[in-house]
């Protein structure tokens, strides 16, 4: 069994800093102080439902859940929980500097910052997906799994979202389907490779996925069907991936020699 790798001092109590910035950081805009995340952001053709960004919420919650924990237990329930915390701490930072450019209106950086953060939480999932630290609470490993797959899920989603919706902006109609088909499309792939590499243990990650594709799928019912079956596809997708990609886990620990 491996020993139990302990994490403590600054860099703990930088995760609760960042993870609190980032539930604050809406109190801008939405105090009067420059344009909420929703006024903008342009509409499309490929917005999810306003009701799935509640999930925001959520993660705001983990954040902080996980970040206390971590101060406590010294740990993160990885094997490498130095790499996680600072994946996650840009993470909660980029989620505060994002809200304030948003707010700002400043339509390229957004996506920017969103793409900064989609990379260390992609990065943060494959710590997450490794083989826990054994020694770790059983409940920590779990915590931080669910937060990295949800969180990470939620920046895949957004970050293509943002994306399109500068492009939307500035360069192509946000009325026009082929590009924002085009984008969307392209998400999905992005999240089933995702899922494949890591769905088995971050379950939350293709529910995650899933969530923000219901979101698009009720925005686009009765007024595009391209996007309806691009939605109804990739859900139908996740769904098969994740079940595919656990199955054969359980059937490789299964088949693994046992240790004596």
């Amino acid at each position: 069994m491996a020993p139990l790798t302990r994490v403590s001092g600054p860099i703990t109590w930088l995760a609760v800093i960042f993870a609190v910035a980032q539930v604050v950081a809406p109190v801008v805009p939405f105090s009067g102080i420059g344009a909420s995340p929703n006024e903008s952001t342009t509409d499309l053709l490929i917005t999810p439902a306003g009701w799935t960004f509640s999930i925001w919420s959520l993660i705001y919650l983990l954040s902080v859940v996980f970040a206390l924990a971590v101060v406590w237990k010294g740990a993160t329930g990885t094997a490498d929980p130095r790499r996680l915390l600072i994946d996650l701490e840009i993470a909660f930072a980029g989620a505060a500097i994002w809200i304030l450019v948003s707010a700002a209106e400043w339509t390229w950086v957004t996506p920017i910052v969103l793409t900064v953060m989609t990379v260390v939480l992609l990065d943060a999932a494959r710590v997450a997906a490794r083989p826990a630290d054994d020694e770790a609470p059983g409940w920590l490993r779990v915590l931080a799994r669910i937060l990295v797959g949800i969180y990470a899920a939620w920046a895949t989603a957004a970050v293509f979202q943002n994306w399109a919706a500068a492009i939307g902006a500035d360069l192509a109609d946000p009325q026009s389907l082929g590009w924002q088909l085009t984008i969307l499309v392209l998400c999905a792939l992005f999240g089933l490779a995702v899922t494949v590499a890591a769905g088995s243990v971050l379950v939350a990650y293709p529910l995650t996925l899933i969530w923000a594709f219901l979101g698009i799928l009720a925005t686009a019912q009765g007024e595009t069907t391209a996007v309806v079956w691009v939605a109804i596809v990739t859900i139908v997708a996740l769904v098969v991936t994740t079940g595919a990609v656990f199955v054969l886990r359980r059937r490789r620990v299964d088949r693994a020699p046992a240790v004596t």
